[in-house]
């Protein structure tokens, strides 16, 4: 097992685990970690989250695009259970579920008790289940699915609800609003020749872009926090065709030097917080017609934002 150098370190107290790749960290994934967590507390033992750098299937030719990067993903983690570890897939895939069982589970982590999903497999060939972890002497609580209107929560599911832009449906499921991250680099310019400067951040090429159009959002940096419009799109009206992703930050008392080189933002990480998607990206006949549609849109978030509180 490949664990990360912070976590390295193997405690010897006996432990209950949960597995999982658990991108997002959906509702559907704390229910397990909230499971592993009040099972290891009663019977004093320590709760780990084992995981995976990224999910198997983009090792397998069938990659997904992640709602969340791998840093972010386990800091979310460590605050529902006492300690996280890390697998890259490749390093495990060979070993038959017994031999996972022994050197990963019982040897590695000290775990008594797993903690897993309906439908949970492991080992190679997806050949172990739950019935193989209670042959193999662990004790082992299986979590019912977890639905929100009906609709089992999974990272599929908060996938699509993003690539159709259905911010609300994506928080129900996440439990919090769905998020963004990116650093902060240079753009064209165009937002500051309209009258409103923005925030061009670069994605890391895995993380999942949600549905092009204009957003009300949260941006978070530098320990403060601000409202924003996110636009997600290619600027059709000046004939683009790269994707950009962007923020005008609301920020007031500032003048149209209000930019990312006025707040010294190149370079650093911008987190940002989606609340609703207001429209779709659109070309415009005019750069004067698309300027009047920002200005819409600006007083539109302002006024999303005045009734959306920031979550925790």
């Amino acid at each position: 097992m490949r664990a990360r150098p912070a976590e390295s370190s193997r405690a010897q107290t006996p432990t209950v685990v949960t597995i999982g790749t658990f991108d997002g960290v959906h509702l559907g994934h704390q229910a397990l970690l909230r499971r592993a967590r009040e099972r290891a507390r009663a019977q004093k033992l320590e709760s780990v989250a084992l995981t995976f750098d990224r999910p198997p299937q983009n090792y397998l030719g069938r990659p997904k695009p992640l709602l969340m990067p791998l840093e972010k993903k386990l800091a979310l983690l460590r605050r529902f259970v006492d300690r996280v570890e890390v697998l890259s897939f490749p390093a495990v895939q060979a070993l038959p579920p017994e031999a996972f069982a022994e050197r990963v589970l019982r040897q590695e982590l000290k775990a008594v008790a797993v903690v897993v999903g309906e439908g949970f497999r492991f080992g190679r060939d997806r050949q172990g289940d739950a019935q193989t972890l209670k042959a193999l002497g662990f004790e082992v609580d299986v979590v019912p699915p977890v639905t929100v209107d009906g609709e089992v929560v999974s990272s599929t599911a908060v996938r699509q609800a993003l690539q159709r832009g259905d911010v609300e449906r994506a928080r129900k499921l996440l439990g919090r609003l769905p998020q963004l991250w990116g650093r902060v680099v240079r753009g064209a310019g165009q937002g500051r020749r309209l009258g409103f400067p923005t925030a061009n951040l670069a994605l890391e090429p895995e993380l999942l872009v949600p549905a092009e159009g204009i957003y009300a959002a949260w941006a978070l940096f530098d320990g403060h926090t601000h409202p924003g419009a996110l636009y997600i799109g290619r600027k059709p009206t000046f004939g683009g065709t790269q994707l950009s992703v962007e923020v005008f930050l609301l920020i007031d008392g500032l003048n149209e030097r209000a930019d990312a080189e006025a707040l010294e933002l190149y370079g650093k990480e911008l987190e940002v917080r989606l609340v609703a998607r207001l429209r779709d990206d659109r070309r415009f006949e005019t750069v004067e017609g698309l300027r009047r549609q920002i200005e819409a849109d600006v007083e539109a978030v302002r006024a999303v934002l005045a009734e959306a509180p920031l979550d925790p």
